[in-house]
């Protein structure tokens, strides 16, 4: 059926995949960052790294590696890394006690850090190549929609803001974790429902959009159930914490069971609270990062 779209209706087309492209940077900068380990151990690393190098810049950073900075990384109580992610005290010392055996963070005046020595390892920099690809990815995804404010186009820079971008990342990313929270009282539970909408959805392109008059999101025909095994692998968990959550979401409304197995999120659930707030977010914090990016002159590198 061919029509003349109004400016509202692509707007809101341009938000939903906008939404969509969010959720698979959210997931894939989550995967880098976790590397096989447990989802928990991921997101203590990920909020350890803001709270630890949050305030610096690409500068800073590189000064640190040479040893001549003067002010370094801000250390992080466990509390703190618990209260922000909003997960059980008991759970994340546990879980930092593993990641110190293991050698990715060590204890610093009865506080954690992720030290300046274990930002220059080989693993740490095959995961910063691999969320720089994923971010560029992102933002050349979003340029066409028609959903991200002008920018000041910063100068060039001689050489990639890599360390402003990873920052510039895990503040996104923790934001929607924080997004998340306020609405489910786990960020397992959050992750899951954001894995369960991509899994059922993935194998339509990410630009792919019902253009009708009357509604822009995929038709429940169209989508495919998620199972509890492969969900579990995705998000890092157990099969068997995977199918507890997803017993929760059901519970709570959050997800249905599909006839023929698996679960997902129909489109009349995606018409309600609060997901049409959740997409207008994500289009405010891709905002955010896309403005971070210009003024560190990352879009300026990547479209020179």
């Amino acid at each position: 059926m061919r029509f003349d779209a109004s400016p509202l209706f692509l707007e809101r087309i341009g938000v939903r995949v906008a939404a969509r492209l969010g959720m698979s940077f959210f997931l894939q900068h989550l995967q880098i960052v976790r590397d096989q380990r447990p989802l928990v151990d991921g997101l203590i690393l990920l909020a350890l790294f803001q709270f630890n190098y949050g305030r610096l810049n690409e500068e800073q950073a590189r000064d640190l590696a040479g040893g001549g900075a003067e002010s370094g990384p801000t250390a992080a109580s466990v509390n703190a890394l618990a209260q922000s992610l909003k997960l059980p005290f008991e759970t994340v010392r546990q879980r930092v006690a593993v990641l110190r055996s293991d050698g990715l963070c060590e204890r610093h005046k009865g506080s954690l850090l992720i030290t300046p020595a274990q930002l220059q390892t080989e693993r740490f920099q095959w995961q910063a190549q691999a969320i720089w690809s994923e971010v560029r990815r992102l933002y050349f995804g979003l340029a066409d929609l028609g959903v991200l404010r002008p920018v000041a186009a910063a100068p060039v820079r001689d050489s990639p803001p890599l360390f402003d971008v990873l920052r510039l990342a895990s503040e996104y990313t923790l934001r929607q974790v924080e997004a998340m929270t306020d609405q489910v009282a786990n960020p397992a539970l959050g992750i899951l429902i954001i894995n369960i909408l991509r899994a059922t959805t993935e194998h339509l392109d990410d630009t792919y959009t019902e253009v009708s008059e009357t509604d822009d999101l995929v038709r429940d025909e169209l989508r495919r159930p998620a199972s509890v095994p492969m969900l579990a692998s995705r998000c890092g968990l157990t099969v068997e914490t995977a199918r507890r959550h997803i017993s929760t979401l059901v519970d709570q409304g959050w997800v249905v069971r599909a006839p023929g197995g698996g679960v997902m999120v129909t489109r009349d659930m995606l018409r309600g609270p609060p997901w049409p707030e959740a997409r207008r977010q994500n289009v405010a914090n891709l905002n955010r990062l896309v403005e971070g990016l210009d003024a560190v002159g990352a879009l300026a590198f990547w479209v020179r």
